[in-house]
């Protein structure tokens, strides 16, 4: 029995809506699980200092963060694929930093997910990564951000002390990190 065009079209329409609805309401999770996220603040003076918190705290929420838009790598020191893809991270932020136009507004951060503060401390030696890195020693982010593999982006974009947008959103490995950086820009519009 063969299904008339029209049908057919619109079992295809059905299916994207219902696809882009998915994806909303995955984004929506999203949003609410990294509002919550409370992480360990980084020790090191210098990493505090890049993202604008004060010395005494000890934990903090992403949108504490003094950044317009934070690119976010979600990773575990176990992924071989954040492994190799640690040396393109960490371009990205060479990258960023060299940047002067938006270097102060756009920031990035590592969050080994279900990892130790040991255990991202011995990721971060071993690639050399420059940028702040937390630890997730409570599974917090592991048992609150769903439905990803790492390596994963977020490019989030923050206001008044908390995450207004996700502006990005892609489990896998960026080709090129001016490229994806180029692109962070242009779909955050940040000028």
């Amino acid at each position: 029995m063969r299904i008339p065009a029209i049908m057919a079209g619109m079992g295809m329409a059905a299916l994207v809506l219902f696809s882009a609805a998915s994806t909303l309401e995955a984004r929506d999770d999203h949003l609410r699980a990294l509002n919550a996220l409370t992480l360990y603040a980084p020790e090191a003076a210098g990493d505090r200092e890049y993202l604008g918190l004060d010395d005494e705290e000890e934990k903090i929420s992403l949108g504490q963060i003094d950044a317009e838009i934070l690119i976010v790598e979600i990773f575990s020191m176990y992924c071989p694929h954040c492994q190799k893809h640690a040396p393109d991270a960490n371009k990205l932020f060479r990258v960023l930093d060299s940047r002067k136009d938006i270097r102060n507004k756009v920031k990035m951060i590592g969050i080994g997910v279900g990892n130790s503060r040991y255990e991202v401390g011995i990721f971060k030696d071993k690639y050399s990564s420059p940028f702040p890195m937390f630890d997730d020693r409570d599974s917090v982010a592991l048992s609150t951000i769903s439905g990803i593999y790492t390596p994963h982006y977020f490019a989030l974009r923050i206001r008044e002390g908390s995450i207004h947008e996700i502006v990005y959103s892609k489990s896998g490995a960026f080709p090129d990190a001016e490229a994806f950086l180029d692109m962070i820009v242009k779909e955050s519009g940040i000028k």
